[in-house]
């Protein structure tokens, strides 16, 4: 069983070694066998050096090293919450007339955009002794693209359901050239959002290992005001999770977000994530590491920690 330690946008900016060294034996200790960092379009240009001293320290540690390539394109979840440089000088590679959550949306049909990604994604892979790649939630399957390029493959009134097939065929080509340039294992998540004809699609990719979904424990705030379950649970992926690894052939992935937590609800987190860990067992489990903006994290980490040792 693969236990990753999902780590978003950290000691790239601020490096301090011997914190790293320090949080990579915690996560062991906590019984972490592998963690996975985060890199976006602004680490590739900015933090080569401190991504090569993450890498290093985590191997030492004897943690397997995956990356989230993060927010490249506006097509990929992760960290940070930012717009892709590269479109924003590459503008005639976005989506004409549309700009998402964190801005332009890369046009997947275009050439221009696939080649950049690829070159990004041979430059990691063959800098740093990575294992293995998660594709973290892929963004804006459905939504309708009018660039030229599109139109050249789709007509001028294509679907979202092409759109979904453009997404498919873009990850499996840049899952395949990824896989020529290094053996890796790769793990995929969707959103249970998304339509099961596109999950189940993506989950058939040839190359992709493993499958599954992301999902909460407890509910969430964004600062001081009343939490709510902003989220679906985790366990309510678990059923389609389990039939579209067996129909694909792929092994099992569940991701826990243990984030956005405020102090009052890490009891509730406390007593579900007991209550999952007792009752699922995903071939490749992620729970975040620290994760991001949660009120009491040390109290939340302890949870975590405390519970898997005792689970897993």
């Amino acid at each position: 069983m693969i236990v990753t330690a999902y780590c978003l946008s950290y000691g790239h900016w601020t490096v301090i070694p011997h914190q790293l060294a320090d949080s990579f034996a915690d996560m062991v200790d906590c019984g972490f066998n592998a963690v996975a960092l985060s890199v976006s379009e602004s680490e590739m240009f900015y933090s080569r050096r401190a991504m090569e001293i993450q890498v290093d320290l985590a191997c030492k540690a004897g943690l397997k090293v995956f990356v989230i390539p993060s927010r490249i394109g506006a097509r990929f979840a992760g960290a940070p919450l930012s717009p892709s440089l590269w479109l924003a000088q590459h503008p005639e590679s976005a989506l004409p007339g549309h700009v998402g959550f964190t801005g332009p949306i890369a046009c997947l049909e275009n050439a221009a955009f696939r080649d950049y990604v690829k070159q990004f994604m041979a430059t990691l892979l063959r800098d740093y002794p990575i294992d293995g790649i998660i594709w973290d939630e892929p963004k804006d399957e459905q939504t309708i693209s009018l660039h030229p390029d599109t139109i050249a493959k789709f007509g001028p009134q294509s679907t979202a359901e092409q759109m979904e097939d453009g997404f498919v065929d873009f990850l499996s080509d840049l899952t395949a050239h990824c896989l020529s340039v290094r053996d890796l294992t790769i793990t995929l998540f969707n959103q249970l959002y998304s339509s099961e004809r596109f999950t189940q699609a993506t989950c058939r990719i040839e190359g992709i290992g493993y499958a599954g979904y992301d999902g909460n424990l407890s509910r969430q705030s964004m600062f001081h005001e009343e939490p709510e379950w902003r989220k679906y649970r985790i366990e309510s992926a678990w059923d389609r999770t389990v039939e579209e690894c067996a129909t694909a052939g792929k092994k099992t992935f569940a991701l826990v977000e243990n984030m956005l937590m405020p102090a009052d609800a890490v009891d509730e987190y406390a007593t579900n994530l007991k209550a999952y860990l007792q009752a699922y067992r995903p071939d490749h489990l992620s729970l975040y590491y620290y994760a991001h903006n949660n009120e009491d994290a040390e109290r939340t980490h302890a949870v975590t920690r405390d519970l898997m040792r005792k689970y897993l």
